[in-house]
C-alpha cells in the first residue's frame, strides 16, 4: 500500500470510527512521510470516491490534529515578494486581531451593559471592518490561486477552502452588523450575537488559516512553476491588497 493509499485508508476511518486516539497511534508511523500535496491529492481521491462535503471539512480538522507538529515542520517561509509571503504575512495581522477578538467577547460577556464596555466597542468595531477587508485576500485565493491549482488537476482543497470562505463571510458580515447596531439592540441580543458570531470567527478563522499556511500554501510551492508564479504576482496587483497588507500600503 503506497502512502497516499494508507493515509485515505486511516481517513475513512476517521470518519468511521470513533476511537480518534487509537486510529492517530496507527497513522503514527507514517505520517511524517505525508507531505501537503499528497495529503491534499489523497482529499481530491476521497472526495471523487464518495465522501461529502461536511465528511471532508470535518476530516480537515482531523487531520490538522493528527499532523500538527508535522505540518508546523513543513511550514513555508517565503518574502513578501512572494504571493504566498503576502498571504502569511496578512494571515499574521489577522491572527494578531482575532486574538484580541476572542478577549473582547470574554469582556463583552462579563459586562452588565453598553457603558461598561465603551472602549471594548470601539474596538470591536476596527475588528469587524478589518475582517471584512479581507475580502481581497480571499478574492486573490478564489480568482488567482485555486484556478492554478485546478490546472493542474489538484481540485479538493481549494473546494473545501472555498465552502468556508463563504461560511467565514456571513459570520464576518454579521459581527459588523451587530456592532453597528448598538443603539437600537438589547444588550442580551448584543452578547448572544458577539459570542456566536464572533465566537465562530476566532475558532473557524484561525483553524482556516492554520490549514492554508499548512496544507494549502505548501501544496502550491511545490506545484506552481516559476512563471506561473510571476504571472499569480500579476494577477494580484490587479485585484488588489487589503488595507493592512505589509508593504502594500
Amino acid at each position: 500500500m503506497t502512502p497516499k493509499e494508507e493515509l485515505k485508508s486511516v481517513l475513512k476511518q476517521l470518519r468511521d470510527n470513533g476511537d480518534i486516539p487509537g486510529v492517530k497511534e496507527k497513522a503514527g508511523e507514517f505520517l511524517k512521510k505525508i507531505d501537503a500535496k499528497t495529503l491534499s491529492i489523497a482529499e481530491q481521491e476521497l472526495l471523487q470516491e464518495g465522501f461529502n462535503r461536511a465528511d471532508l471539512m470535518k476530516l480537515c480538522d482531523i487531520h490538522l490534529a493528527v499532523m500538527g507538529d508535522t505540518l508546523q515542520e513543513q511550514k513555508p517561509e517565503e518574502s513578501l515578494h512572494h504571493p504566498v509571503g503576502i498571504f502569511m504575512a496578512e494571515h499574521r495581522i489577522i491572527l494578531k486581531n482575532l486574538a484580541e477578538l476572542g478577549e473582547i467577547i470574554n469582556q463583552v460577556k462579563e459586562a452588565r451593559d453598553y457603558i461598561e464596555i465603551q472602549p471594548q466597542i470601539k474596538r470591536l468595531s476596527e475588528i469587524a471592518t478589518l475582517l471584512l477587508e479581507t475580502e481581497s485576500h480571499h478574492q486573490r485565493e478564489e480568482q488567482v490561486l485555486f484556478p492554478r491549482f485546478e490546472h493542474h488537476g489538484i481540485t479538493g482543497p481549494p473546494r473545501i477552502m472555498k465552502m468556508e470562505h463563504e461560511e467565514l463571510r456571513a459570520r464576518k458580515r454579521q459581527l459588523n452588523a451587530l456592532v453597528k447596531a448598538t443603539a437600537t439592540t438589547k444588550y442580551t441580543d448584543f452578547v448572544k450575537g458577539v459570542q456566536e458570531a464572533g465566537g465562530y470567527l476566532v475558532e473557524n478563522l484561525k483553524g482556516h488559516i492554520f490549514k492554508e499556511d499548512n496544507i494549502l500554501y505548501p501544496t502550491a510551492l511545490k506545484t506552481l512553476d516559476t512563471e506561473e508564479w510571476k504571472q499569480v504576482i500579476n494577477d494580484f496587483e490587479k485585484i488588489g491588497y487589503c488595507s493592512f497588507t505589509p508593504g502594500k500600503q
